[in-house]
């Protein structure tokens, strides 16, 4: 049987690729469901991440890279694909350009949500979401580049605003209200939230774990070392230093090391709060920007399909 993608290489001679892009938990998969691309090839993260066979299961950042080989393989062979990507970091900029560069015909269909829908959104899928700062992050990073994702694609582009049918009106609007304070009004509210619905934490977050004889030796040597034993981050980063020097010289590295270790990871948390603050003070600009909310054109799904049916014939 023909495939669907050398149908399109050999009638119009240029391979397509169709991007479905947008922040964590902002609706892609749902939408992707209403399109009528199941003839293509579809490279999703999701595929290693949801698989508990796979060695990548429940790793995103290593689902996300192996997505990333899988496009730019497809990209070499002229293989027409669906990439169901955020579109929000230096490799999806450069597999962008590659992709270009191949002589490929692209349509990207940015799926647009408030910040607070993906946030919620995320910590809904329990078995995988990603942490705070990675939601922002990503939902910055992605729709900040709407204009000149645009302008790369020559216009080739559409954007589906999903609001979820108005489910999350009011903890949107809640959200506006503390984006007029600033980072400092979201993190506020956002801690709030957190607490009234016991969330905030990441699925793919991975505890250090010890065997017995271990962890006895490890309470050994920490001595007096002072260390929050209910920040994750903290206590991971102490465990490891020990465990790092202790398997390979089967003694611990000393007080020292470990206090060494706890001081890097407070300094880490410092420039990393500092780096979210900067971050959720971009997002309470751009949601009050009249120049932003322009861009943000809405197409129905039955309109995005006929544009993309259009391109691929």
């Amino acid at each position: 049987m023909i495939k669907l993608s050398d149908l399109i290489l050999e009638a119009s001679g240029r391979p397509k690729a169709v991007i479905m892009a947008g922040g964590a938990g902002s609706g892609k998969t749902y939408l992707l469901k209403q399109l009528s691309l199941t003839s293509l090839v579809q490279f999703n993260p999701d595929k290693y991440i949801e698989d508990p066979s796979h060695p990548y299961h429940n790793n995103l950042g290593a689902a996300a890279k192996q997505t990333t080989k899988d496009v730019q393989a497809a990209a070499g062979s002229k293989t027409s694909f669906v990439w169901d990507t955020t579109a929000s970091g230096v490799g999806f900029d450069k597999t962008l350009v590659q992709l270009l560069e191949a002589d490929f015909d692209i349509y990207m269909v940015m799926v647009y949500s408030h910040p607070m829908i993906s946030y919620i959104s995320n910590f809904a899928r329990a078995e995988r979401n990603v942490p705070r700062t990675a939601v922002f992050s990503t939902w910055r990073n992605a729709y900040q580049k709407i204009g000149e994702f645009n302008q790369k694609l020559k216009g080739q582009m559409s954007i589906f605003v999903n609001d979820f049918g108005g489910k999350y009106d009011k903890p949107i609007e809640a959200f506006n209200a503390a984006a007029k304070n600033g980072a400092s009004g979201i993190k506020e509210y956002l801690d709030k939230y957190n607490q009234e619905n016991g969330i905030g934490g990441s699925s793919f977050f991975k505890p250090v774990v010890m065997d017995k004889e271990t962890e006895q030796e490890f309470n050994k040597h920490v001595g007096s070392v002072q260390w929050d034993k209910d920040n994750r981050s903290e206590d991971k980063a102490i465990k490891n230093e020990f465990l790092k020097f202790y398997e390979k010289n089967g003694v611990g590295p000393g007080q020292d090391k470990l206090k060494d270790a706890v001081t890097k990871s407070r300094e880490s948390k410092i420039k990393q709060d500092a780096k979210d603050s900067e971050i959720i003070d971009n997002i309470a600009d751009m949601i009050y920007s009249p120049l932003f909310q322009e861009k943000l054109q809405h197409s129905t799904p039955k309109e995005i399909d006929s544009k993309l049916q259009s391109f691929l014939a």
